[in-house]
């Protein structure tokens, strides 16, 4: 595998603090050869994070899973704004796959973007609006599905789950609209760190089922 050119060049670099890159794939082959591409790139295991979504077996190839609080449930960690995670959870739900990187060093910011844009990654925006209009909702691309995940029994199921944030008020993520692009989201943290590679919740997050992969997958 070809190694991929280091841009470290000021102008293009990341955001001061490090930050995270989010991408969205739509099948496992794709996420899981641009994780190889960071791996080889350099950047450190522990710091990229893959959610799978629903997989549907062969005789159900194309079938969608009811579980829409359960996804918005899972990236409760990954600390997104709601309408981000609401959007995101949709995707999963549709059986995507979502790769973020957190906490870059400068130095490879550029190169981790690159990887996660020309990797198959998709326009999450454009595919939003996709799924808006399929469903006969409204909103400007994420904004449609910040009250999809709410309602009936699925607000009582997230009312509980997110009651493990209340001991400690649970930080949100701020979108980087100067770093990101049409495939990749950037994000910024409260403090200039992610918390999701604060090394006690990895190791919790990891005895609760961690793979024997360079990389922590979730679920």
């Amino acid at each position: 595998m070809s190694n991929i050119h280091h841009d470290t060049n000021p102008s293009s670099s990341g955001p001061m603090g490090g930050g995270s890159l989010t991408a969205f794939f739509d099948s496992r082959s794709e996420a899981e050869s641009a994780i190889s591409r960071l791996e080889d790139a350099g950047v450190p295991v522990a710091r990229i994070r893959l959610m799978p979504g629903y997989e549907a077996d062969g005789k159900n190839a194309s079938a969608i899973s009811d579980d829409r609080s359960g996804f918005f449930d899972a990236l409760a960690d990954f600390f997104f704004p709601d309408e981000d995670r609401a959007m995101y959870a949709e995707g999963l739900r549709r059986g995507g796959f979502l790769v973020q990187v957190n906490d870059i060093d400068d130095a490879l910011y550029e190169t981790v973007h690159d990887i996660l844009d020309d990797e198959g990654s998709i326009d999450i925006d454009e595919r939003a609006d996709l799924w808006l209009s399929e469903s006969g909702r409204q909103g400007g691309s994420n904004t449609g599905f910040a009250g999809s995940a709410h309602g009936g029994k699925a607000a009582d199921d997230l009312a509980v789950s997110e009651s493990a944030f209340e001991a400690e008020t649970r930080p949100v993520a701020i979108r980087d609209t100067a770093h990101g692009s049409a495939k990749v989201r950037a994000y910024t943290y409260p403090g200039g760190s992610s918390p999701s590679t604060d090394p006690g919740r990895q190791t919790q997050s990891q005895s609760q089922g961690g793979s024997n992969q360079g990389f922590r997958r979730d679920h």
